[in-house]
């Protein structure tokens, strides 16, 4: 499978005068060296990108190592005037943000969670050509090769081995977060990051609207805390389960299951989902209006899945077909009351059953590979 390659920068900088587009030569944590800025999504190179408005991505380099720098750009946050807030306050959310995202990701490296990328350092970095003299705080994390949207756009040739397995670490990788109270909620193809030779390893990535009980963060609030695009229906409807295991862990089973949907198929569930809803009944979010009835949307939504599902069966190798299907049908289940695995929710605690979907992508990619080589 091909590499994503690096891209380079080449727009000119928000600000002359603004650190945070400034740090190429700047040495950092333990003796690594910022050697190029990557291009933002608003600039030439990086039209396809996503993320956040005030962050900008670096590579660093020590000796034949590399790693990917995460940059705040605390002075477009002064300067911003687009938010509808006051300075203090954006400063604050901003702050807030970076430090929860630190906490979590400290967490991780501790824990020792192998499908969930390792941060190397956070820490901020005075640059002494800065007329302001604000700091740039700053993320550094083990690089990838790039990401498995990338990796499928670049490529047409990506066997159902290499798709199970991707599936089978990236729910690994959220069976670590739930096991330390952690749920990521804004797993997506972009989130999904690929390392190693061939890469052949995934590991989920961006933490920054995580949850875990028992530290607040500001997105906690939020009906939708991760991209819109990839929500489960209750988060789009504003219904918010009162059950940690449902608000958030059952997030992340939608996700997991709409990946395997999009991995197969190419097509984003949600989208389909919402088209099937006629107008009166789509919320606000899906294009609607306020306050339409969740429960009420929840047969034409059951059916709209089932429908999908059955027509993607030409997507699905033959020998897997029946079991993909169930797996997309249980994790994306709308109704979150009964999302996930059935053995699980009937057991003592009422779990989504994160398990039970390792266990299925695990023998079900071992059995794809047995099926290539031979």
């Amino acid at each position: 499978m091909a590499v994503v390659e690096e891209k380079k920068m080449s727009a000119v900088p928000a600000s002359n005068d603004n650190a945070a587009f400034d740090l190429v030569g700047q040495v950092v944590a333990d003796g690594w060296k910022i050697t190029q800025r990557l291009p933002r999504k608003n600039e030439p190179g990086g039209e396809h990108l996503t993320g956040g408005h005030f962050s900008i991505g670096y590579i660093a380099e020590k000796g034949s190592k590399k790693a990917f720098v995460k940059a705040i750009d605390v002075q477009g946050v002064i300067e911003d005037r687009d938010s509808g807030l006051k300075l203090i306050p954006r400063l604050k959310r901003m702050t807030d943000s970076h430090s929860f995202e630190s906490t979590i990701l400290d967490v991780c490296k501790k824990a020792k969670l192998d499908r969930v990328v390792e941060v190397i350092a956070s820490d901020e970095i005075e640059v002494p050509s800065s007329r302001h003299g604000i700091p740039v705080p700053y993320i550094m994390f083990e690089l990838a090769n790039g990401d498995i949207r990338k990796a499928i756009d670049a490529s047409e040739k990506i066997d159902a081995a290499w798709k199970l397995r991707v599936l089978h670490n990236a729910a690994v990788g959220i069976q670590q977060l739930h096991r330390n109270n952690i749920s990521h909620q804004d797993l997506k193809p972009s989130n999904v990051l690929l390392f190693g030779q061939d890469s052949a390893v995934a590991k989920i990535g961006d933490m920054g609207r995580a949850s875990r009980r028992g530290l607040a963060a500001e997105h906690d609030e939020y009906d939708v805390p991760g991209a819109v695009a990839y929500a489960p229906p209750e988060q789009i409807f504003g219904v918010r389960p009162e059950r940690w295991e449902d608000r958030r862990e059952g997030c992340d089973i939608y996700h997991l299951g709409a990946m395997a949907a999009f991995l197969f198929t190419g097509v984003t569930l949600s989208a389909r989902l919402s088209q099937a809803l006629p107008p009166e009944m789509l919320p606000h979010l899906w294009g609607g209006q306020s306050g339409c009835d969740y429960d009420m949307a929840l047969p034409i939504l059951k059916r709209a899945l089932a429908e999908f599902v059955a027509d993607s069966q030409s997507c699905f190798p033959v020998w897997i077909a029946e079991e993909l299907s169930q797996i997309i049908m249980t994790a994306c289940e709308p109704d979150w009351r009964t999302r996930g695995d059935a053995k699980a929710r009937q057991a003592l605690g009422n779990k989504v059953g994160i398990d039970a979907y390792v266990s299925r992508f695990d023998r079900l990619a071992k059995a794809a590979s047995v099926k290539t080589r031979s």
